[in-house]
């Protein structure tokens, strides 16, 4: 069982608090408020920027090419598919183009973004891959349960959002990740568990009203 499997299992309450937020729930059966939803994918948006700018900053500190091409191909899809994905999503949630680039931060997107960006900057590459285990574990986690339980949402925006985070999508990428770190350190366990919080804390944010934009 490798490092990140092992703090998985030590903070069990912690991951499923993540993995299955009420949010996740209301995603998968097709009742979450459009508003609501709208606000969390604003915020995503937001936040992918700065995603975008951390995967660039493991590239560089990548031990070597073979590390450093799943990080490449990993910044590509945000930088292609997913922001496509963004790009048609917000004309569906009737976003207009200068409104969702010239949304802020919320105080939470802000910290999340603001640990991400120094764990790039002063982590090393375990710590890294770490953070990246839990923002995509996490996701690859809801995404496939709810594909592997046949959610239907009704919804072609809340199923595309189900599918780009399925095995298919996802998986290969998160057990690379996984393998990257080899020990549950106290350092390592910090920092998953701060990523941990701050994926909860995202979640929460997204039924807070005016705090998206």
């Amino acid at each position: 069982m490798n490092a990140i499997e092992q703090l998985k299992q030590r903070h069990a309450a912690k991951w499923t608090e993540a993995t299955h937020h009420r949010f996740i729930g209301q995603l998968g059966d097709g009742t979450l408020d459009r508003k609501v939803f709208r606000d969390y994918f604003i915020q995503d948006y937001v936040f992918v920027n700065d995603l975008a700018r951390f995967a660039a900053l493991a590239i560089a500190k990548s031990p070597g090419l073979p590390e450093a091409r799943p990080i490449h191909e990993f910044l590509s899809n945000l930088l292609g598919a997913e922001d496509a994905l963004f790009q048609a999503a917000f004309s569906q949630l009737a976003v207009e183009q200068v409104k969702y680039r010239a949304a802020t931060a919320s105080d939470v997107t802000r910290a999340f973004s603001d640990f991400l960006i120094r764990v790039g900057y002063e982590g090393s590459w375990s710590e890294i891959c770490t953070v990246l285990a839990v923002t995509e574990g996490v996701y690859l986690d809801w995404g496939q349960r709810l594909a592997s339980e046949g959610a239907e949402p009704g919804d072609d925006l809340y199923q595309g959002w189900i599918d780009l985070h399925t095995e298919a999508v996802l998986g290969d990428f998160v057990r690379f990740l996984n393998k990257q770190v080899s020990e549950a350190t106290d350092q390592i366990e910090s920092i998953f568990l701060a990523a941990l919080d701050f994926e909860i804390k995202f979640w929460d944010a997204s039924y807070c009203s005016g705090g998206s934009a």
